[in-house]
């Protein structure tokens, strides 16, 4: 059994980080993937039947898309997803999913690629890898950009995910992000998480805080 994360671009012009854990939660591999086409075989060739994508995979109620001309309207007055409003009621900031998203071209791309993953059998979870952070270890977290922040991340996910410490890989954020990712699919194949929001607009799956 593999789990696999990927930190979603916005276009295939940026590689996206992917990571994937084995059956006991140790690291496999690690790395970056252009297009949706090696996203799609790369996952399949690892064998995973549970991937997290850091990346919103639904609408608001009431939404068809995220165009600004379209006349869907969302269903609540209250600014974007439940699960998002969940996470800001904790504390937890995070962009909320609206007409006027800076990221829709993620949205779709990442709604496509669970569409493509499911295809296949293939469960797909959306995960927020910032408010996996502080579910697992309490704020403050440091800035993720800055030395401190890499290190912070290189610790903790070293102490939970084994093999880490060792990949030849170049350390980057997106890169421990994407491996937070498959840590959160790894935790929900155990029972260890929580979905916040509603299925109709696709939930946000976390780690139960410790």
């Amino acid at each position: 059994m593999t789990y696999s994360g990927l930190d979603l671009t916005t276009s295939e012009r940026r590689p996206s980080a992917y990571a994937a854990l084995g059956s006991q939660g140790h690291l496999e591999e690690c790395g970056t993937l252009r297009s949706d086409q090696d996203i799609l075989r790369r996952v399949l060739e690892s064998g995973s039947t549970l991937v997290a994508m850091d990346c919103p995979l639904g609408f608001p109620l009431g939404l068809c898309c995220l165009e600004e001309e379209c006349s869907c309207i969302p269903a609540s007055s209250l600014k974007g997803r439940e699960c998002e409003r969940e996470l800001a009621r904790r504390g937890v900031p995070c962009y909320f999913t609206t007409k006027r998203s800076i990221i829709k071209d993620m949205v779709y791309r990442g709604m496509a690629l669970r569409d493509a993953l499911a295809g296949h059998g293939i469960e797909v979870l959306e995960v927020y890898p910032y408010a996996a952070k502080v579910a697992l270890w309490r704020k403050p977290i440091p800035l993720k950009t800055t030395p401190q922040g890499m290190a912070f991340l290189r610790g903790r996910l070293g102490q939970l995910v084994p093999g880490l410490l060792s990949c030849r890989e170049k350390p980057t954020h997106d890169l421990y992000d994407a491996i937070l990712a498959s840590y959160t699919a790894y935790l929900h194949s155990q029972g260890k998480t929580e979905s916040l929001g509603v299925e109709e607009e696709a939930m946000i799956v976390v780690p139960r805080a410790g």
